[in-house]
């Protein structure tokens, strides 16, 4: 059985798939039809309960799947849509290549390689903005799968920022979360930090932080780059939550950064000699 017959009979679907649940979106496309496909995924991503900010990374995170299929496949696709308590799951299947011309199958193969590795976009992209990913292909065409996850039930607890000093270090401690309309100020409480204190030993203390979309791990990303151009500064990821430290790894970003169990392990780390 090809990896594309597995897919069509559930292996590697979410479960409403493999429960024959119908899609909650099922929509053809092909190149001049990606903005339109992005409109109504934004609808159902927003309806479903993705934050706005989950919503954009949701739509991004189709359209480079889609604009994949229509470069790497026969132009077309198709994207199904399934919407749960938990997550939002996602199908982008393309029509492979064009089965009568010559040397098809050896280019679709390449093509699909494409779909792992091209930097800065396809799964590339998407592996860091979803929560997550996987594609299967053969000759017959490419089936990529992307997810994400809802938000913790309720509202979302206020994002805030507190400062403490700890054993010479200081500890920026943020709750609630990190996404776009909180990533500005994070960034400019690091910035503060960054300029007021030469040798910054700082610890981002994450055990209240409950979520984060693509800006807010855009955010973190650019306050390690920010201490790394300070030979004298450092700085120390402390008490992230399980599914998110998941996530970082999952998606090849955990090297970038230091991460710690504790508080208290952090600044022995800062502290200790050497």
């Amino acid at each position: 059985m090809t990896d594309r017959a597995r897919m069509e009979a559930g292996w590697g679907q979410s479960a409403a798939a493999r429960d024959g649940e119908p899609p909650a979106l099922e929509q053809a496309f092909d190149g001049d039809s990606l903005f339109a496909l992005r409109a109504t995924v934004a609808a159902h991503g927003s309806r479903a309960g993705l934050s706005e900010g989950r919503t954009r990374d949701l739509v991004l995170a189709v359209h480079e799947l889609a604009a994949n299929a229509v470069r790497h496949g026969a132009g077309q696709g198709r994207l199904r849509l399934w919407t749960a308590p938990d997550r939002v799951r996602c199908e982008v299947a393309d029509d492979g290549a064009d089965e009568e011309s010559p040397g098809a199958e050896a280019a679709e193969a390449a093509d699909a390689a494409l779909w792992h590795v091209e930097p800065g976009h396809g799964l590339w992209l998407v592996r860091r903005i979803a929560d997550g990913a996987s594609v299967q292909s053969d000759p017959s065409g490419t089936v990529a799968a992307v997810s994400f996850r809802l938000g913790p039930p309720g509202p979302p607890a206020p994002f805030r920022l507190d400062r403490r000093a700890e054993g010479g270090c200081t500890i920026l401690a943020v709750t609630g979360q990190l996404d776009l309309g909180s990533s500005g100020e994070f960034a400019g409480a690091v910035g503060d930090l960054i300029a007021a204190t030469p040798g910054l030993r700082m610890i981002l203390d994450m055990s209240a932080l409950t979520w984060w979309d693509s800006s807010g791990l855009a955010a973190l990303i650019t306050a390690q780059q920010r201490i790394s151009h300070d030979r004298s500064a450092r700085m120390i990821v402390a008490c992230l939550p399980g599914p998110l430290a998941g996530r970082l790894h999952e998606a090849g970003l955990a090297s970038q950064f230091t991460l710690a169990d504790s508080t208290a392990a952090a600044v022995t780390a800062l502290t200790s000699p050497g």
